[in-house]
């Protein structure tokens, strides 16, 4: 089902207090929708809060792990009681590592903290908002935040890859299971590709200990004699935050379940070539 009505209703961004989430919640706030900002760094969320009010809706900011499912239990809480009627919930918090780093040079530690918020993190949010969602008797919609390196694998990116891969296959799943229940919730993957914002820098919410720099991690380029990786906000494919909102604004009205920033990489007609021919034998 299309949310054909955004105006008046809430709206909750994990994530919110920059880059892509940002500019979602402001996306959102322009078509008339109060906001949520949630974010571990809470004076982030502040802001961008006082941007939304700036516009004239209502916003509030709740500092939140997403990692930790009674923090989106309390989050759903709050944006309940704030709003009344939660129809957008925008799972788009999430981290990266740097330097980039070979599977078997990357600790156990390294791929569960990736998987605690970029998957685990979504899961909980469904967790703790689908279920009211679903009974607020009007269109709802749910957006993951996935990545182009599900679509084209990036060496040294590992665990960002497979907690990403995972959010795709989750939101699909859950997308069928809503319409099979007859449940007006839809579901949305959003690709960003390269984007510039500061998400490189995402080990800064680690412990000191658990940083890159702490442990001495062989980077990827011990492989590559030296050359970078350039996938980011360095890459000279990589847009303006601001124009990712009204893009996900859109799938949302339209009920897609893809949105990509970029276009689509040549990897997965690819696979999909690779694929038939196994289907086939040849």
């Amino acid at each position: 089902m299309r949310v054909e009505q955004l105006a008046g209703r809430g709206a909750v961004v994990t994530g919110g207090g920059g880059g892509i989430g940002r500019s979602i919640a402001i996306a959102l706030a322009e078509q008339g929708m109060n906001v949520v900002l949630a974010d571990i760094e809470l004076e982030s969320a502040e802001r961008v809060r006082d941007e939304i009010r700036g516009l004239g809706r209502r916003a509030i900011a709740v500092r939140t792990d997403v990692s930790d499912l009674s923090d989106l239990s309390a989050l759903a809480d709050a944006s309940f009681e704030a709003f009344g009627d939660i129809a957008v919930l925008v799972n788009n918090a999430g981290v990266t590592w740097r330097p980039y780093r070979a599977s078997w040079d990357a600790s156990i530690e390294d791929f569960a903290w990736i998987m605690s918020v970029n998957f685990w993190g979504v899961l909980h949010g469904h967790r703790a908002f689908a279920p009211r969602m679903g009974q607020s008797g009007s269109p709802t919609h749910i957006v993951n935040t996935a990545s182009r390196a599900v679509l084209q694998p990036i060496p040294g990116h590992a665990a960002y890859t497979a907690s990403k891969a995972a959010v795709e296959g989750f939101s699909m799943a859950v997308r069928a299971e809503y319409a099979a229940a007859g449940l007006d919730i839809g579901v949305t993957v959003l690709f960003p590709g390269p984007v510039r914002t500061d998400f490189a820098s995402s080990e800064r919410l680690r412990s000191a200990a658990d940083r890159a720099e702490a442990r001495g991690v062989l980077p990827w380029t011990s492989y590559t004699r030296g050359e970078e990786v350039q996938t980011g906000a360095d890459s000279a494919q990589a847009i303006d935050p601001e124009t990712v909102g009204p893009m996900v604004v859109d799938a949302i009205v339209q009920d897609r379940p893809y949105v990509l920033t970029h276009p689509l990489p040549e990897h997965v007609t690819e696979r999909a070539r690779l694929l038939g021919a196994a289907a086939t034998g040849r």
